[in-house]
């Protein structure tokens, strides 16, 4: 359990700062460059093939390969024209090992230093150049360039195109929807071969630009019993496509998988996300919604603090009456949800909450000192005195 409350944690920590990449994607891929990145850092880019690699003996892991340049994407003085360079990495070319390879250079004391290289058959020569050069100012125009390759044959060319669309920001992803396949996607989704990784972005892609059949397409894959594990780990991308392209299906569908206690943790914190990313890009649309999920989740003990903490964040008070109701309950004596609620009463500026909060102060002093000691030190969110 503590290691899925931490899990918890840093969702809510997470979630409690402005989204700079698409919201469905795994964390690990906003910190990953693509190729375009690399183009663009890059004081040479060099498309070859490797040869002659040498192992250094008196250096473990040691040793230089030959590269020999047939492509300049990118050149530098440092190259010195050279079609023969000497990589200071033994990368061994064995059999049928393709000997392919491009290679990203920074300049270091006037000498190319690579720092990023990978096997590149002519196909992926060709995209890293393409892709160098979308650099339409219109996020949306480039977008529609990377997302023609998502299937693309090369699975070097079709994760780098995916790790584009993980690392473009919601609002523009949503911009250039309209040019986006809905058959493409839903193939993409349907694909046993397709990673994981990438289901909830399809899903969210799909929501984005589909059509009516297209949310009977991904609510059956949301309602499969038992759900595919594949289905559980892409879960807060399908629920959000599935809420873009059907509202008041969608919504009332995330209602009940908050209240389900008995359903999977990762659904549902899954779900917790797809809510914040409504509230974040629509807020005023979604409020009726973001609402009714928080007032199912506040009655489950394992999750209320997240809709609790949500909701103090938002400024949203309508709920006061409910989020106080859970403090004296046994399955809400967590010092996680406890702490939660007092931080809800002593932000909101409602007189239940200035009621609740001037008894407790008789009944738990310490506990209203803990709390507004943390919120002094630590809480972006303006505190009223009650």
């Amino acid at each position: 359990m503590r290691g899925t409350r931490a899990a918890a944690l840093a969702l809510l920590l997470i979630a409690a700062e402005p989204a700079a990449a698409c919201t469905f994607c795994d964390g690990g891929f906003r910190g990953r460059q693509t190729l375009r990145l690399h183009h663009a850092g890059a004081k040479a880019v060099l498309a070859g093939q490797l040869r002659n690699p040498r192992v250094d003996a008196n250096a473990p892991g040691g040793g230089t390969t030959e590269f020999h340049v047939t492509v300049v994407l990118k050149d530098d003085p440092a190259r010195g024209g050279r079609a023969v360079l000497t990589l200071p990495k033994y990368l061994p070319v064995i059999g049928d090992t393709p000997p392919d390879y491009l290679i990203y250079c920074d300049v270091v004391n006037g000498t190319l230093d690579p720092t990023f290289g990978l096997s590149a058959p002519a196909a992926v020569v060709e995209y890293a150049r393409a892709a160098a050069a979308a650099t339409d100012a219109d996020p949306a125009k480039q977008l529609g360039f990377f997302f023609r390759r998502l299937d693309h044959a090369q699975p070097v060319v079709a994760a780098d195109a995916f790790l584009e669309f993980a690392k473009a920001a919601d609002a523009d992803i949503l911009k250039a929807a309209p040019a986006f396949d809905r058959a493409k996607l839903r193939t993409l989704i349907a694909a046993p071969a397709t990673p994981t990784e990438r289901l909830g972005v399809f899903a969210f892609l799909l929501g984005s630009c589909g059509a009516a059949d297209d949310a009977a397409f991904l609510a059956a894959l949301l309602t499969a019993n038992p759900p595919a594990e594949r289905t559980s780990a892409a879960f807060g991308g399908l629920l959000a496509g599935y809420i873009l392209l059907k509202p008041q299906d969608g919504w009332a569908f995330a209602a009940t998988v908050l209240a389900d206690e008995r359903r999977g943790y990762g659904d549902r914190l899954s779900a917790v996300n797809t809510v914040r990313f409504f509230q974040a890009t629509r807020p005023a649309e979604s409020k009726p919604n973001v609402l009714r999920c928080c007032a199912a989740l506040l009655p489950c003990g394992d999750l209320a603090d997240q809709a609790v903490e949500d909701l103090r964040r938002w400024g949203y008070w309508e709920l006061t009456a409910d989020v106080l109701a859970q403090f004296p309950k046994p399955t809400h004596a967590a010092p996680i949800v406890r702490r939660a609620i007092v931080r809800y009463a002593l932000t909101c500026p409602n007189d239940d909450a200035r009621r609740f909060v001037a008894a407790l102060r008789q009944s738990d002093p310490r506990l209203v000192a803990d709390v507004e000691e943390m919120l002094r030190r630590f809480d972006r969110v303006p505190v009223p005195k009650n």
